[in-house]
């Protein structure tokens, strides 16, 4: 464990490193792609170096690259920092004075540095950094800027960055975490459960260069919209893309990635006003909201005859309930299905919207909180807390997982229907399912569970909320949850609000120019279907001069 306020153990990030490279080895040692993308002989590389040269890149791996200047490693496990950097340059762990873009080696400098190495104008003293940088950039090259620096700085770059983030990525199984997650846990902040770690998903070669692949497609598509406020052009680069992206692919994780990165370029096509370009793109997804978005793009060019075949398309058999509510109110004035809803005159809105409208409900007495889509997530993640974290092949690959790798399949449920049945009977009894809840809360307290906000938990006691909800409605509202986490994790009404009588609803607030999304009025008609009582809570803004009695404005 980490002491806050102290330094670390001399071996802490070391042996940090040690941990995740000696687990990936021991996974990975008998699979072809181990071998190909010379993963053993990296790690090994490292596990050969002495102490001082492993601290010291394991510290490079925890900082922001991809040049460091040496005259900057200053740490106190470290006994020579110049030996160690010869140290690992032999073993070619880090590359001496690599050749870098001229912008990331300028950033190397200070300020005070730039305009002793380069010949400025006396003014020049009173310019940013950027501005001296854009100068030189503009007038040298990357090859005579690294020149004019070689003789006055030494810097480093990790020889391989590609390799280390691929490592990386086979412990975490994604490119969210990071070496803080170590850290974060060794001070207490988060806690995982211990599970029994499945084999690797990745055991091909052929495996492994296709979910990078996707992974670089899928990072090409986020910079669309980067290349165009920058002045590049990107209409090549989209249908580059989508070249790749056209024939599907059989495994489901790296399916679902396609799908998503065809959806981003689709939408930045439309956005662009390339509507024949978005709509060929959104032909190749089978997802919502592909077909919503052919039918409004088509409906704006006035191409009625083939908008209202993809309607029929969808009548038929809609992917989702967003679907189904889409052609509800497509062109219809209030179509579909209308939640519960009190208008309120005030005369003032404030940015708080939820928190001015929780104020008001609660003002005779009870009491609530806002607690948007956790609350219902919470609950779930508690009572299917044996679900969740059951020994399911595959579903577990590093000790830092707070949720099992398919937690958002469609297919979620169907491959742990056992337990899911299981548990279901065991928790029949309403007693027995408050009972299962609150002994959940306590013994798993702190527990990493995507689905679970402990900190909601800190201000809205369980013990309070079984108490107020009916343990029917806990049922319905979690056993739906848990069946449909790929597409109703979120859309929930904002606040949970108890009266006076001790009756609970579930209240979305919506400002003067608020509107409920698709996603909420689908959990609204599921939830009048589950005889869960909510509502919609619009704020208006009052007219001049009138006048609202105080106890009508929030009536039921």
């Amino acid at each position: 464990m980490l002491t806050p306020d102290r330094p670390p153990p001399e071996d802490y990030y070391q042996n940090n490193c040690r941990v995740l490279l000696s687990f990936v080895r021991e996974q990975y040692q008998g699979y072809d792609f181990a071998r190909d993308f010379s993963l053993l002989d990296c790690i090994d590389s490292f596990l050969a170096a002495g102490d001082d040269a492993q601290r010291l890149f394991a510290r490079l791996l925890t900082r922001k690259g991809p040049l460091f200047r040496v005259d900057s490693l200053n740490y106190s496990e470290v006994g020579s920092v110049p030996a160690a950097v010869a140290e690992l340059s032999s073993l070619n762990l880090v590359a001496r004075w690599p050749s870098a873009p001229g912008d990331d080696l300028l950033q190397l400098l200070r300020k005070a540095e730039i305009l002793a190495i380069w010949s400025f104008p006396p003014r020049a003293k009173q310019w940013r950094k950027e501005v001296l940088m854009t100068h030189i950039l503009s007038g040298h090259s990357d090859l005579q800027i690294r020149s004019r620096l070689q003789s006055r700085l030494d810097w480093v770059g990790i020889s391989n960055t590609a390799l280390w983030d691929l490592l990386r990525l086979l412990y975490f199984g994604d490119r969210v975490q990071d070496w803080s997650a170590f850290v974060l846990r060794d001070l207490g902040l988060v806690s995982y459960q211990d599970m029994p770690l499945a084999q690797p998903r990745l055991t091909s070669s052929d495996a492994l260069r296709r979910e990078l692949w996707y992974r670089r497609l899928s990072q090409y598509a986020r910079r669309l919209d980067l290349a165009v406020d920058q002045g590049g052009v990107p209409p090549p680069m989209a249908k580059a893309l989508i070249r790749q992206l056209q024939v599907p692919v059989g495994d489901r994780f790296v399916q679902r990635r396609r799908d998503k990165t065809l959806l981003r370029i689709a939408q930045w096509q439309e956005k662009q006003g390339d509507f024949n370009a978005a709509l060929a793109s959104y032909n190749l997804v089978k997802q919502h909201p592909a077909r919503e978005r052919q039918v409004r793009i088509l409906h704006k060019l006035k191409r009625r005859e083939e908008s209202e075949k993809v309607l029929a398309a969808i009548t038929r058999a809609p992917w989702c309930a967003e679907e189904a509510h889409f052609v509800q109110r497509f062109g219809k004035r209030l179509g579909g299905y209308q939640p519960p809803t009190t208008t309120v005159e005030v005369p003032h809105v404030r940015g708080d919207v939820e928190q001015q409208a929780l104020e008001w409900l609660v003002k005779d007495g009870g009491w609530g909180a806002h607690v948007e889509n956790s609350l219902v997530r919470t609950l779930t993640g508690l009572l299917y807390w044996p679900v969740i974290f059951a020994p399911v092949p595959g579903a577990f690959t590093n000790p830092f997982q707070a949720g099992p790798n398919d937690l958002y399949y469609e297919d979620f449920v169907q491959a742990r229907q056992v337990y899911v049945q299981t548990l279901e009977q065991q928790l029949s009894d309403d007693g027995r399912l408050r009972q299962h809840l609150l002994m959940m809360g306590q013994e798993k307290h702190g527990l990493a569970n995507q689905l679970v906000n402990w900190q909601m938990l800190n201000e809205l006691p369980l013990q309070h909320i079984v108490q107020v909800m009916p343990a029917a409605h806990i049922r319905r509202l979690t056993g739906f949850l848990i069946r449909n986490l790929s597409k109703r994790r979120a859309g929930l009404p904002d606040l949970f609000v108890v009266s006076r009588d001790g009756s609970y609803e579930m209240v979305e607030v919506k400002g003067p120019n608020d509107q409920l999304q698709p996603g909420q009025r689908v959990w609204f008609e599921k939830l009048a279907q589950m005889q869960i009582p909510c509502r919609v809570l619009k704020l208006r803004l009052q007219a001049p001069g009138s006048v609202q009695p105080e106890d009508a404005r929030f009536d039921r």
